[in-house]
């Protein structure tokens, strides 16, 4: 009969513990890792450079302690009257981010959509690959301008990211970080690509259907990014009660959210998928 003696029970204990701990820390090695231990990550993204995003939306995530990025259309008027204000951002953290020039898109997609108010010389299918090249070259020029960065970030302007049926997702990927895309919360971090990131449309959404969105991410262990366009009053709105509500429930939620930059959660995603061989 074999007999246990205290000092045997407590070496396999000890043992155990060792073996689980190692273990645990071995899955951990081989997962994707938030910052500081966070669940999810939370990007706030606001597109085309309008007037509120000064006057509402920059005031509301400073009074948070939250940083947005700001996918700037070069040709704005907002970007022309007040660019010493939008230079002035960069300072508390926000990011500015390319949305190109003068915001071409492709006017039609058959059994999709026929834009009538893109202009033909703003047609995405109607650029040519160095046309398109040289307006994001003088849009980030443009940007540097304001506050001095060389990293920089783009946003597919009404999502498109192919001309005349060519994907050009590949081809910039010298000049930007990452590029945010249109597509749902993904269910993990290997399928993200960088250059086509995901992102949630806020257009009409309310706060419940925002916050829906996030624990979506949560749950996943993935990241959100959300793509705003007016906030209080606009095209494609999103109000500033439900943009409040949803920094309310981040804010309440900051333990386990890193709520950062475009610029910053798209290095750590690139990081990460380097440092796991993805």
């Amino acid at each position: 009969m074999v007999r246990f003696t205290k000092k045997k029970i407590a070496t396999a204990v000890l043992m155990t513990t060792c073996m689980i701990l190692s273990s645990i820390f071995t899955i951990a090695q081989k997962s994707p890792q938030w910052p500081e231990g966070k669940q999810a990550a939370v990007v706030l993204t606001y597109d085309d450079a309008i007037d509120c995003h000064l006057d509402i939306v920059v005031p509301m995530l400073d009074e948070f302690s939250f940083n947005g990025t700001f996918f700037l259309t070069g040709s704005s008027q907002s970007v022309a009257n007040r660019s010493e204000e939008w230079r002035a951002i960069t300072g508390n953290g926000h990011e500015l981010a390319n949305h190109t020039l003068f915001h071409p898109c492709r006017k039609v997609i058959p059994g999709e959509r026929n834009f009538d108010w893109i202009r033909p010389e703003y047609d995405l299918d109607s650029y040519s690959f160095p046309q398109l090249m040289n307006e994001l070259n003088t849009a980030n020029s443009l940007l540097h301008a304001l506050d001095g960065k060389t990293e920089r970030t783009f946003a597919y302007t009404c999502v498109d990211h192919t001309i005349q049926g060519v994907d050009f997702s590949d081809s910039i990927q010298h000049i930007f970080v990452a590029a945010r895309g249109l597509s749902p919360v993904p269910a993990s971090l290997k399928e993200v690509d960088p250059y086509l990131m995901p992102s949630t449309s806020c257009s009409d959404l309310s706060g419940e259907q925002l916050i829906a969105e996030v624990k979506k991410a949560q749950t996943n262990g993935t990241v959100i990014t959300f793509l705003f366009h007016s906030v209080g009053g606009g095209y494609l709105n999103t109000s500033a009660e439900a943009h409040r509500e949803l920094l309310e429930y981040l804010q309440q939620n900051q333990d386990d959210l890193w709520v950062d930059t475009f610029l910053n959660v798209t290095k750590h995603i690139k990081s990460e998928q380097e440092r796991l061989g993805w």
